[in-house]
């Protein structure tokens, strides 16, 4: 039995690994489509599209390690029955249920290589990437002033600068705000604009001299000298990247738990629900890879498996949309629907060990009375 674990087990992770490559691959090329409509919308620049795929890799194995599992477990069951190597393993007494240690065995590393992801690299890696973004967007900002000239902003504010260095500053500013009462206009020698989360736009302005003034019956002026000064009021609005929930560090979820933010504790147990769904999805594979090579009939495994695997993740998703919106406590997204895809893969496998239609002919439900 050894032998013929080590035989099954190794073609299943061969089998995963491939579907993990062409999965991962494809969620790469959509993941590369997003950031190359960002850099033609120039909110990132055409070097940095490699830098956010990379980072991004995390995220993108963390949603194809179940998949690969899955599929693969369900591949391979319907290689051997269709090669009609489970024929000669059950004369051998080794069924499906034989197959349990193995599968638990596989679940067991894909829920410790799942933990990992979505509980450490994915959390950092989204973190990167937030930053990263701020970063581009802040540089995409500046790109649009020009040097030299006369660049407005919203609430007639103005902006004047001899040069822009290589680090995104500013150099020899002159800047008017009509909107202050009364008007200002400074000089400085250099300066910079920043993004908060919000997406404001301000600006931060060294070693210079400001000067706010009011003419009338008895008119008055004021000059200040600054070493750094801020303008608070906000010059426009920029892309607003901003790390949410899912770039904080799981033990920093833990510590919030109880702070009542209903979106850390929603993403607290999503991260513990990628884990756990692992042994359920595997299991499930199970009754869907069985083909009945004799019959002629094919089961159509991988293609319910796909279908069901696209529920249990909608589902997620609906669970997650309920928590945040306080409809539902946030451990519901630990227990309802992995305990419902449970009973339901324990039926299948019953039913297939059994040699047993997976659902009842039609007529036993329209005519329950009828019996031959």
């Amino acid at each position: 039995m050894r032998v013929l674990s080590r035989y099954i087990g190794t073609e299943i992770i061969l089998r995963a690994l491939l579907i993990l490559g062409l999965v991962t691959a494809l969620m790469l090329l959509a993941r590369g489509l997003e950031y190359l409509k960002d850099m033609a919308d120039g909110d990132i620049p055409a070097q940095a599209v490699l830098s956010l795929l990379g980072l991004a890799v995390p995220q993108i194995f963390a949603l194809a390690l179940p998949l690969a599992l899955f599929f693969g477990l369900l591949t391979t069951i319907s290689r051997l029955y269709l090669d009609s190597e489970m024929d000669a393993m059950g004369a051998a007494g080794v069924g499906l249920y034989n197959l349990l240690p193995l599968v638990a065995g596989v679940a067991l590393l894909g829920m410790i290589l799942e933990a990992g992801l979505t509980l450490w690299a994915v959390p950092k890696g989204e973190a990167r990437i937030a930053s990263a973004m701020e970063d581009f967007q802040q540089q995409a900002l500046t790109s649009v002033i020009r040097a030299g000239e006369f660049n407005e902003f919203p609430g007639g504010r103005m902006l004047f600068f001899d040069r822009r260095d290589g680090q995104g500053r500013l150099h020899g500013i002159f800047f008017h705000d009509s909107a202050s009462q009364p008007p200002m206009t400074l000089t400085a020698k250099r300066g910079r604009l920043n993004q908060d989360e919000s997406g404001r736009v301000e600006a931060v302005f060294e070693e210079g001299k400001r000067v706010q003034a009011k003419f009338g019956g008895d008119g008055f002026g004021r000059v200040m000298h600054f070493e750094r000064y801020r303008v608070r009021r906000s010059l426009g609005e920029g892309g607003g990247g901003g790390a949410g929930p899912e770039a904080r560090p799981t033990a920093e979820l833990v510590r919030a738990a109880d702070s009542g933010d209903p979106r850390l504790r929603t993403e607290l147990f999503r991260r513990l629900a990628m884990p756990l769904s692992l042994p359920v999805l595997l299991l499930l594979a199970i009754p869907l890879g069985v083909e009945d090579r004799r019959s002629g009939a094919r089961s159509y495994g991988v293609l319910w498996g796909a279908l069901l695997v696209l529920a249990y993740h909608n589902g997620l998703i609906l669970i997650e949309e309920w928590t945040e919106r306080g409809a539902a406590p946030t451990h519901w997204l630990l227990w309802p629907l992995p305990l419902f895809t449970l009973a339901l893969a324990g039926y299948l496998l019953r039913q297939r060990v059994h040699s047993q239609p997976l659902l009842p002919p039609v007529g036993a439900w329209l005519l329950p009375g009828r019996r031959r």
